[in-house]
């Protein structure tokens, strides 16, 4: 739930250090000669002065100035390198004058320029600089960014320059991103990531951070986390890192974990930021760790830890901001939560609320509507309302959730959201609201599903259907009042009409009526008074039931995730076993080569190449299953594919004008069939480059198809010489032809070979477990 606005801190300190360090750069300048040095030196103060904050018209008359300057100086000694960054900036002032025309007019200059004189890759960083520089405040400014960003794409592809190419297409995901289209900004993080791992870019971490984000801010938590492990996996495989990053990616990885409360783990990231932060005394990303690792302590239940962490942290460094400030105070507050000191909780709310509502009040416009900032106030203002809810101070928790209820939720991420919904749901059920706490335990349970992808519609219908139940009891039991009720007012009509009547006949029988209909109204309200206590209590038995039914919930996402977690390290250990069974394989492949090194015989060292590639043909299965996500199955056509080019290979088929042609199915096969089938491939397959063709070569034809809805038939044929004609299968002894019959049996299924024209091996077997095609 807790994210930063790192940015805020970044742009804040780099402005500060900006502004010490300009008075020295005119210094500098006044003392430079008139060459490129002082080229340099004049951008510098343009682009200062042009992205100076507030910046006055003073400031923007300044930094046209010296954009001024620096180009009649590049002109002057014929500087021809300083002029693109002079144009660079010229364009960046039209646009941040909201002069778009101008802007667009000065970068089609300089790439028509490029274009002219066949450059094409200066061409491109002019449109990918137009586009990075270009605002993107609503759709059609959006639009026209991305046309830019995919014309410099378009160019860095067609000339070869891929890996510019790729840093382009991640410059498309970052704008689809920050325009919120997150499924569009999903799929080209997705193309960014294959093609940096594929060109060995060192941005894939960054691209994997973004992705995250990108996760995140779509609320799926699971696939954040993902993304989170694989930007830390790629950032510590870089050996060229970039330290200052790495107690990002370290700090985000922890709070997905504390989201998905595996508290263990996240307390081990945070733990590595923090020793980062420290090293390059970076006091905000600290203090957040910090912050970070007294929560993770607290919800282990290490109160004592927590306690002396917090003291020994606290005076690293003194000077807080009032961000910093509140954060400290958050954890504090939730240790006397978690500990039920609600005594030193109720002295420390006064200041609690005034340095949190600093915070609120303090966050710039731009600020409160990104996802970092306002979910950051929410985690830290957290742990006052949950005191309330402790103590039972009703009045007080409502108060405060009025005030979060008021915040904008435009991109309020679904953990902040939850949480409010959480607070607002305890307090209509001690109302006695029931039908606003169903309504509320609805909207939380959907938010849980989204985040666990645990579908709970039948928990809610149930839940529904007990609703409705108690309401058509209570329906019942309105209408048998009033039944009652209509029945005590015809009662009091008939008594009255008699009443009247009787004092005009007589005085005393008056007396008597009216004695009688005070005795009956008594016992009417005694009745009444009895009802009211059966509704009461019945209110109060369905309460509790609805208490144990949110324990008994609870305890079933408990369990629920436990299993997921079960699950997903059972994958891993099948992975890691299929990964050893492929090394080892390999070894013994390597120990076959070594010893066919020192074979003179040419048979055995025959045979010894035959082993490999059964080896081999065993080992592509367990390297394809570890090597993707579902370690169960493979894909038929994948598989074959891999063992036919891995054999083409082996035996020099180009040289020797051998050819394949493959006619596959996409069928998903387990382990138990795909050994022998494999083996069954290898040994028809090398039996037919060995022994079917001469010099002209020929072609080797493999079908594996879906003959019927659980049935694969497999046939290799060829077009080569053919068998002997006293060829008989059932009286031949080899020991290829033997183990292809014996892996059919094995397969359950029917092995024959015939003659004519070349060999035609044909297998048929049923497909044990449930198998689909995969989607082309």
């Amino acid at each position: 739930m807790k994210r930063l606005a790192i940015c805020i801190f970044l742009i804040s300190y780099a402005f500060v250090a900006g502004a010490q360090n300009v008075v020295k750069l005119l210094e500098k300048l006044n003392k430079t000669r008139k060459d490129t040095n002082r080229i340099n030196m004049q951008l510098q103060l343009a682009r200062h002065y042009l992205y100076k904050p507030g910046r006055p018209h003073t400031d923007m008359d300044s930094a046209v100035y010296y954009i001024t300057q620096a180009e009649m100086l590049s002109k002057t000694i014929h500087a021809t390198a300083y002029l693109d960054s002079v144009v660079f900036i010229k364009g960046e002032l039209a646009i941040e004058q909201n002069n778009l025309s101008l802007a667009n007019q000065i970068f089609t200059e300089a790439a028509n320029h490029y274009q002219t004189h066949r450059q094409p890759l200066k061409e491109a960083n002019v449109w990918r600089y137009f586009a990075n520089h270009m605002p993107a405040s609503d759709k059609a400014k959006t639009d026209n960014k991305l046309k830019i960003h995919n014309k410099a794409y378009e160019i860095y592809l067609k000339n070869g320059f891929k890996l510019q190419a790729a840093d382009e297409q991640f410059d498309i995901a970052l704008t689809y991103q920050n325009a919120n289209q997150f499924d569009k900004a999903e799929q080209y993080y997705i193309l960014v990531i294959k093609q940096f791992e594929l060109l060995k870019s060192p941005r894939i971490a960054e691209a994997y951070y973004n992705l995250a984000d990108t996760y995140y801010r779509k609320g799926d938590m699971p696939k954040e986390l993902l993304a989170r492990i694989n930007c830390v996996n790629a950032y510590e495989a870089n050996s060229k890192h970039d330290t200052y990053w790495g107690q990002y990616y370290y700090f985000t990885l922890g709070v997905a974990y504390y989201n998905k409360r595996q508290f263990g783990q996240a307390l081990v990231y945070h733990q590595k930021c923090v020793d980062i932060a420290a090293k390059l005394n970076a006091h905000e990303i600290y203090n957040l760790g910090v912050h970070e690792i007294l929560t993770c302590y607290i919800n282990l239940k290490k109160y004592q830890t927590a306690i002396v962490y917090l003291k020994k942290t606290y005076q690293k460094f003194p000077q807080k901001t009032v961000i910093e400030e509140s954060m400290f105070l958050s954890a504090e507050m939730k240790l006397y939560n978690h500990t039920k000191n609600n005594a030193s909780a109720e002295k420390m709310i006064p200041r609690f609320k005034k340095i949190l509502l600093l915070v609120r009040d303090g966050i710039p416009e731009e600020s409160k509507k990104n996802y970092y900032a306002m979910d950051n106030f929410i985690a830290t203002y957290d742990p006052l309302p949950k005191h309330y809810l402790l103590t039972r101070q009703w009045f007080k928790l409502a108060n405060e959730l009025t005030m979060l209820e008021a915040l904008p939720t435009g991109k309020m991420s679904v953990l902040s959201k939850m949480t409010i919904y959480q607070h607002r749901f305890k307090v209509d059920s001690a109302k006695g609201e029931f039908l606003a706490a169903l309504k509320g335990f609805q909207r939380i349970k959907i938010i849980k599903d989204s985040l666990t992808n645990i579908a709970t519609s039948k928990q809610i219908s149930e839940l529904e259907t007990k609703y409705l139940s108690v309401q058509k009891d209570k329906k019942i039991q309105e209408l048998n009042n009033q039944s009652a009720i209509q029945k005590n007012n015809l009662e009091k009509i008939h008594q009255q009409r008699n009443i009247t009547l009787a004092g005009v006949l007589v005085g005393f029988l008056l007396a008597g009526i009216l004695y009688f209909a005070y005795r009956s109204k008594q016992r009417s309200n005694f009745k009444l008074k009895n009802k009211q206590k059966e509704i009461n209590i019945q209110n109060t038995s369905l309460s509790f039931l609805l208490n144990e039914k949110e324990k008994l919930l609870q305890d079933k996402d408990n369990l629920l995730g436990r299993q997921q977690d079960l699950l997903t390290e059972k994958e891993w250990l099948l992975r890691e076993v299929h990964h050893r069974v492929k090394n080892n394989l390999q070894i013994v492949m390597s120990l076959l080569y070594t010893q066919s090194a020192y074979l003179q015989n040419t048979d055995a060292r025959d045979a010894i190449r035959d082993s490999q590639n059964r080896v081999q043909a065993i080992s592509i299965i367990h390297q394809k299953l570890y090597s993707k996500s579902n370690v169960a199955t493979i894909v038929m056509a994948d598989y074959i594919t891999d063992l036919v080019r891995y054999l083409y290979t082996c035996y020099d088929c180009g040289n020797r004008k051998i050819r394949f042609q493959e006619n596959l199915d996409q069928v998903n096969l387990d382990i138990s069939q795909a050994v022998p089938m494999g083996l069954i491939l290898n040994e028809a397959i090398t039996n037919s480059i060995k022994y079917a063709f001469d010099k002209t070569g020929g072609e080797i034809l493999i079908n594996a198809k879906l003959s019927a809805p659980e049935t694969i038939t497999l046939l290799i044929s060829d077009n080569g010489k053919g068998l002997p004609s006293n060829f008989d299968l059932t009286e031949t002894s080899s020991l290829g032809m033997e183990m292809m019959k014996a892996l059919s049996k094995q397969l359950g299924g029917t092995f024959e070979i015939k003659n004519g024209p070349g060999v035609n091996v044909l297998v048929i077997f049923k497909v044990e477990r449930q198998m689909r095609r995969l989607s082309s």
